[in-house]
């Protein structure tokens, strides 16, 4: 049984079933600690601001092979620089999933509207996953029918969580300590089903969204 992680900050050479967020100047550090590993790559919302430089090397490195999503991107209200400022550098990642055909890892904290109209005007072909997600039911409910992915982490809303498609879930340990099957075994209990049937489940998932892996 396995128990992939798609979204987490520990680099270390051991995570082989894992995607480890960077950023786009931790990239090669981290490729290099880390042979045969994948990795996420982009700008967090809270580091929007004077990102030039971020972008510029984003831009050069999200072609290699490694890097498997593009993010986390996203848009927060609660912290980081100007959401106009947020909107333009979500925009510019979302241009790069494309061109790339690479599924986008989101961060989205209170901005749930303008991330839904951000979708309706660009309409795009790669797989959004957000990741964390503990979102009310009603928002949920909203987000699957626009279909969005989502990541579960080690804090979760239960009656959320049970009203994802299994075939829309994932699981992530982001910077918590708990260990991936934990995550598993409480996001498989939450839902009300064992945790081979999550994890194979979620295995699909990750065929299907993340080939390579």
């Amino acid at each position: 049984m396995k128990f992939y992680d798609i979204h987490t900050h520990r680099i270390c050479p051991e995570n082989k079933k894992s995607i480890i967020n960077v950023s786009p100047f931790e990239f090669e550090k981290a490729k290099a600690m880390c042979e045969n590993c994948f990795f996420s790559c982009g700008i967090h919302p809270w580091d929007s601001e004077n990102s030039e430089t971020q972008m510029a090397r984003l831009l050069e490195i999200a072609g290699d092979s490694c890097i498997v999503a593009i993010g986390e991107a996203g848009l927060d209200k609660m912290r980081g620089a100007l959401l106009d400022s947020q909107l333009s550098v979500f925009k510019k990642q979302i241009e790069l999933s494309e061109n790339l055909k690479k599924p986008l890892v989101i961060h989205c904290v209170k901005a749930w509207n303008e991330l839904i109209n951000v979708r309706h005007e660009i309409k795009p072909t790669q797989p959004w996953i957000i990741h964390g997600y503990r979102g009310k039911p009603e928002l949920t409910k909203q987000l699957v029918s626009e279909g969005f992915l989502f990541s579960a982490g080690s804090k979760i809303n239960e009656q959320s969580v049970s009203l994802i498609p299994l075939t829309s879930l994932f699981c992530e340990t982001d910077e918590s300590e708990m260990d991936i099957r934990e995550i598993y075994e409480q996001t498989a209990t939450a839902i009300g089903v064992d945790i081979q049937e999550l994890a194979l489940t979620v295995t699909k998932n990750v065929r299907k969204v993340f080939p390579m892996l």
